[in-house]
């Protein structure tokens, strides 16, 4: 299944080259993403009966993809609403619908690989097709980001592969020929551990420029800056989903080995290091996409540390990306329509609750909600974390996560009420209004953040559970 997965993927990118219509390109791309929520529900369905011989989807890979079907469908309604209000030519539209489809196959990829080798490889396909998606708009500063971007990434998966061959050089010491998830979780104890701690820094500092953490986070940003807002939205969520992924995968197999406590250490270095540097950045930032931008990176240096805490962190690592994903895509749409009625200005919005009310409550709520604040899902998440950061008396690290996160919550809150109250200001405004079906996706994404922050979903919560035993 997984397999003919991949070859519609083949066939729709070929069908969207060769369309001369814009909505049947878009047509063509909603097909492909009801397909891919089919296949997830496959995989839901199979989940304990997959032999596969390079995928293997536990309950964290569907869930992740889960998400990944979702947004893309949404992002991709978004995207035919922008593409109609910039009047794109159709060679843009084709190329980027096409690439689209490839980026949704890559980071599928990403979350079912069964082996590090795979995982890389879609990693760095990510890259290029994430790249492509960048470089829409074809500015001058547009392409400057994209080439930062593919540089530092670049560097980074080349980061990750040196940390595999450590990781092969270990597995060949001890006869292992594969490097598949369940084969280094069996044969963890026996691994030559100086080998293994070589791997994982080389592993973490890689993937983090998918994170958007310390050290390969600016990149990140200015991604997320040039691009378009349905696509900042599938950065802010199923990227860093996929980013965290690889170090988890690393992680999961050797937590109970030697190396663990020390793997807790630089997780937590790392984690506290990207809340501050989210923190002081943020202090700066004018520009509406880059604030919402390294709001994302707080939330990964919240999840990096999480991870170090157990059971219980996991879980609430595994409930912040899911809840973060899904409120910060939606946000990233609110804003991309925001800026569209703001005449595309990103740094100087004021009064956009007087010209857009669905659209200012939506980001009002949204933004209350990436803070963490109830009935927000990473309420939820965050109450665990700290949770078990105070069982564990870890109370410096507690002093220093507060203190940071006041930093973040009072630039936030004050950004977000200058945008939306402060009095208009009558240059950046233009005709464009929002269509009702962004809206009505928007709200749904919020909701569904907010329905998870009052009601405890068993289902979730045992997905994640199987996951993790």
């Amino acid at each position: 299944m997984i397999y003919t997965y991949y070859l519609v993927a083949v066939v729709f990118i070929g069908l969207i080259l060769l369309l001369r219509s814009k909505n049947l390109m878009h047509g063509a791309v909603y097909i492909f993403n009801i397909l891919q929520i089919g296949f997830v529900i496959y995989l839901f369905q199979n989940l304990n009966y997959n032999k596969v011989d390079y995928f293997n989807y536990d309950s964290i890979s569907v869930l992740f993809a889960c998400i990944l079907s979702v947004l893309s469908f949404i992002s991709a309604v978004h995207y035919q609403v922008y593409e109609k209000n910039q009047d794109e030519l159709l060679r843009t539209v084709s190329i980027h619908n096409a690439v689209y489809i490839g980026f949704n196959a890559a980071l599928m990829g990403v979350y079912l690989s069964s082996r590090y080798g795979m995982l890389w490889a879609f990693v760095e396909a990510t890259t290029l097709t994430g790249a492509t998606l960048i470089y829409h708009d074809r500015k001058a500063v547009v392409l400057e980001a994209v080439w930062k971007y593919i540089f530092a990434c670049s560097i980074s998966i080349t980061l990750a592969f040196v940390g595999i061959l450590f990781l092969s050089v270990a597995a060949q010491e001890i006869h292992l020929n594969e490097l598949t998830f369940t084969l280094l979780k069996q044969n963890a104890l026996l691994m030559n551990p100086i080998w293994l701690k070589a791997a994982f820094v080389f592993i973490l500092v890689g993937f983090s420029v998918k994170m958007g953490a310390i050290p390969m986070f600016n990149v990140d940003i200015d991604a997320k800056d040039v691009a378009p807002s349905p696509i900042s939205g599938l950065f802010s969520s199923v990227v860093l989903n996929a980013g965290f992924l690889g170090i988890y995968r690393f992680y999961q197999a050797f937590s109970n080995t030697s190396i663990g406590p020390w793997m807790n250490h630089v997780l937590l270095i790392a984690g506290i290091s990207t809340l501050f540097f989210a923190a002081a950045y943020l202090m700066r930032i004018k520009n509406c996409k880059r604030m919402y931008a390294y709001s994302s990176m707080e939330h990964a240096g919240l999840v990096l540390i999480a991870l170090t805490l157990g059971k219980v962190g996991v879980l609430a690592a595994f409930l912040h990306l899911t809840f973060n994903a899904i409120l910060k895509s939606g946000l990233f749409f609110q804003v991309g329509q925001m800026i569209r009625i703001n005449g595309g200005n990103k740094t100087e919005i004021r009064g956009y609750f007087y010209q857009n009310p669905i659209g200012g409550l939506i980001l009002l709520f949204g933004s209350i909600g990436i803070m963490a604040m109830p009935p927000s899902g990473l309420f939820i998440s965050e109450l665990l974390i700290f949770k078990e950061l105070m069982l564990q008396k870890h109370w410096i690290i507690v002093l220093l996560i507060l203190f940071a996160l006041i930093v973040i919550f009072y630039v936030l809150l004050r950004a977000i009420f200058k945008m939306l109250f402060y009095p208009p200001n009558p240059n950046n405004l233009s005709n464009l209004k929002g269509k009702p079906i962004e809206y009505v996706l928007q709200i749904f994404l919020l909701g569904v953040s907010i329905y998870f922050g009052i009601f405890q979903n068993q289902f979730l919560f045992d997905l994640i559970q199987a996951a993790i035993k």
